[in-house]
C-alpha cells in the first residue's frame, strides 16, 4: 500500500472503531524489512506514520526489520516519526545456523542493533524461530540465553515451517532438511517462553497465524500453536506434581487456565488422571496443591530443568 493511501484507510478503520479513544493504538508496518526499503519510500511513510501521531489518531508506531538494516541514523528517524518499538528478525544466535539458512546476517549484527534500539528508547522486539537448518537442542538453548541477555520488551517464537516455492522447500526435496516433530518444536518453544518471560519479556506471539494464502508443506504448524504450548506448560507442571506424591492429584488452579490445564481435547486430563479446583485469587500459570503436609505453589520457572 502506497503511504498516502495509509492514513486514509487508517482514519476509515478508526471510524469504526468502538469507543478507540479508550484503547491503546499503534501503527504497524510488518511483512518485509521494514528499514530496508528505498529511503525516499521509506521517509514517505515515516511522514505518513508522523502525522497520524501528531493528529492523535496512533498513539505511536511500530515495525520489524532485518537486524542488519538498522543504525543509530535509522533508529534516530523512527524516533522521531513517533515510532515506539522496532522488532528485529533475530530467528537464531548461532552463526553456523544463520548462515545454513541463507538469513544474510549474524548474530553480531543483532546484538549491535538490539544495542542501538535500548539506547534510543525504543522497545525492543526479538523474533526467534526453533527448528532452522543445523540447529540441535544447544545450539538453541544457547541463542535463548543470548536473546534474554538482550532484554528484549517483547518477543515472538515462530518454530520453523517448509513453505511452498522456499530454498527450505527445495533443500527438504532433496532430503538436506528435516523439520521438528510437533512436540520437539512445543518444547522447544516452551523452553524460550519461560526463559524469556522470567526477564520481563512479554511475548505477542508463538506459531504462524493462520492465513489463506499460507501453503505449508511440511513442519510443526497448528493453528493453535500458542495454545498447545500452554498445554505442554501445564503437563510438565502436573507430572512435575505427581511424582511426589502416590493419591490421585488434585490441583487448585485460576479459572482461565482452565482450558490450558485440561489440554486440547482434555488430553492432559486423560493422561494424567487429575482433578481440579478454580481460585481466582492465584496468579495466571500457577498450580497449587495440598501434599499432605503443607500447600504448594508451583510455576513456570519451577519446571524449566525439564523442559529441554
Amino acid at each position: 500500500m502506497l503511504p498516502e493511501r495509509v492514513e486514509h484507510c487508517v482514519d476509515a478503520f478508526m471510524a469504526a472503531c468502538s469507543q478507540p479513544e479508550k484503547r491503546q493504538r499503534l501503527i504497524a508496518f510488518y511483512g518485509g524489512s521494514f528499514t530496508g526499503i528505498e529511503t525516499k519510500l521509506f521517509d514517505r511513510y515515516l511522514k505518513t506514520a508522523s502525522n497520524l501521531v501528531k493528529r492523535g489518531v496512533v498513539h505511536g508506531a511500530k515495525a520489524s526489520t532485518r537486524p542488519d538494516m538498522v543504525s543509530p541514523e535509522i533508529v534516530k528517524k523512527l524516533k522521531d516519526a513517533g515510532f515506539v518499538e522496532l522488532e528485529l528478525g533475530a530467528q537464531s544466535m548461532d552463526d553456523k545456523v544463520l548462515f545454513l539458512s541463507g538469513r544474510g546476517h549474524t548474530s553480531q549484527n543483532t546484538i549491535e542493533a538490539s544495542a542501538h534500539i535500548k539506547k534510543s528508547g525504543l522497545r525492543l522486539g526479538l523474533q526467534i524461530m526453533p527448528g532452522l537448518p543445523g540447529e540441535d537442542r544447544k545450539s538453541f538453548a544457547s541463542t535463548v540465553d543470548m536473546i534474554a541477555s538482550l532484554q528484549p520488551d517483547t518477543g515472538r517464537i515462530y518454530p520453523t515451517v517448509i513453505l511452498a516455492g522456499t530454498q527450505l522447500e527445495r533443500m527438504y526435496d532433496r532430503g538436506k532438511y528435516i523439520p521438528l516433530k510437533i512436540e520437539e518444536a512445543l518444547h522447544r518453544a516452551l523452553f524460550a517462553y519461560i526463559n524469556l518471560v522470567e526477564k520481563g519479556c512479554i511475548i505477542l506471539r508463538m506459531g504462524l497465524p493462520p492465513s489463506d494464502n499460507l501453503k505449508v508443506i511440511a513442519g510443526p504448524y497448528h493453528p493453535s500453536f500458542g495454545y498447545l504450548v500452554h498445554c505442554l506448560a501445564f503437563r510438565c507442571m502436573i507430572e512435575h506434581l505427581q511424582k511426589k506424591q502416590s493419591k490421585k492429584l488434585l490441583v487448585w488452579v485460576h479459572p482461565r487456565d482452565v482450558a490450558e490445564l485440561i489440554g486440547y481435547k482434555r488430553c492432559n486430563q486423560i493422561e494424567h488422571g487429575f482433578s481440579y479446583m478454580v481460585d481466582g485469587s492465584l496468579p495466571r500459570g500457577c498450580l497449587a496443591t495440598d501434599t499432605g503436609a503443607e500447600s504448594t505453589c508451583l510455576y513456570l520457572r519451577d519446571i524449566i530443568g525439564s523442559v529441554l
